[in-house]
């Protein structure tokens, strides 16, 4: 065989191999572009969806609509119109911003909307409700330590709680005070400015303020200076009280 020959089998099989490659290349390119551009209707966010907002709201407003989405693009637990039907009732976990695609878990059947209230380990948290002499003429905020007091129905002044600390403070409606001094009519009533404290309180703390509350105890708030230390129950009675 000679040279030439020899060399025209060479070409021949290095262009049958192109082919070859080519043809991959060719099928692997086809299936791309099938994975690119096949497309499926699901649902995407077309305005702002706000946490805790319901999909159902969301829907008949038209915040979330139909869209063609490559199926190479599609997220996990994506939603059409067949399995809509899963989200119903269902809040949304997270803000959704527009453009984003639908998903199972981007929606919760409950969900923790607006400030979490830190309550601190090992205790458990409780409101009561004080005018503002009781909280320190507005000087007890939170993140405050302060103590309770309470004056029982026996007229006993007691430390119901030494060492607390606030967790928030807000605000309620009026509380009622008789006003039976001179000058006004007898049982008229005047509205004391009042407001919602929160403690956090230990178990057996939180039972002595249930049982303040129950027995109508008139409570204080107070802020401590430094050396001063206050006893759970520590009492004084009116009656050891004498005047010179």
């Amino acid at each position: 065989m000679d040279r030439r020959r020899v060399l025209l089998i060479v070409a021949a099989v290095v262009a049958a191999l192109g082919l070859v490659l080519v043809f991959v290349w060719a099928r692997g390119a086809d299936a791309r572009a099938d994975a690119r551009y096949d497309t499926v209707e699901v649902y995407k966010a077309a305005e702002p969806i706000q946490l805790g907002e319901t999909f159902d709201d969301a829907l008949n407003t038209g915040k979330i609509v139909r869209a063609n989405v490559p199926e190479g693009q599609l997220l996990e637990g994506y939603v059409t119109v067949d399995t809509a039907g899963q989200l119903e009732g269902q809040l949304a976990a997270m803000d959704i911003a527009p453009g984003e695609q639908v998903t199972t878990a981007k929606f919760a059947e409950e969900v923790r909307t607006g400030v979490v209230l830190p309550v601190p380990e090992g205790r458990v948290a409780q409101a009561v409700e004080l005018d503002d002499a009781g909280r320190v003429a507005g000087f007890a905020n939170p993140g405050d330590d302060v103590a309770l007091l309470a004056v029982l129905e026996t007229g006993a002044g007691i430390v119901l709680i030494p060492d607390t600390q606030v967790l928030g403070v807000g605000s309620s409606g009026g509380l009622d005070e008789t006003d039976t001094g001179e000058g006004t009519a007898e049982g008229s009533t005047d509205q004391v400015e009042n407001t919602i404290v929160t403690l956090a309180l230990t178990p057996d703390e939180a039972l002595d303020l249930t049982s303040a509350i129950g027995q109508d105890a008139v409570m204080s708030l107070v802020l401590r200076g430094d050396g001063v230390e206050l006893t759970r129950g520590q009492t004084v009675s009116l009656g050891s009280i004498t005047t010179p």
